[in-house]
């Protein structure tokens, strides 16, 4: 949709009459002002819908890295222990040895 062709349908609107009269300057500038207001409370809806989606993102992507951070700590426990157990496996080895 144009949005000029709000503007147009104004301007069309002040040409015209109503049961008062003719419409005046100062209502048509109402009339403009209403519909620019609108324009922008939509256009910030927008923004603030894009925010939102922006802060989800976040989310799910902090989640996932403290997922992925829990499956390292997880590793590390266990490479730990693997090198605890090497440790003490060449420790026996370097007795049998003397």
């Amino acid at each position: 949709m144009n949005p000029y062709n709000n503007f147009n349908a104004i301007n069309n609107f002040n040409n015209s009459t109503n049961n008062n009269g003719p419409i005046s300057d100062d209502e048509s500038t109402a009339a403009k002002l209403a519909i620019l207001g609108g324009f922008l409370a939509t256009l910030g809806d927008a923004i603030s819908t894009y925010a939102a989606v922006l802060a989800l993102e976040g989310i799910q992507q902090s989640k996932s890295n403290n997922h992925e951070k829990g499956n390292n700590d997880d590793r590390i426990k266990e490479l730990e222990k693997q090198i605890k157990y090497l440790t003490k496996e060449i420790n026996k080895q370097k007795k049998g040895y003397k």
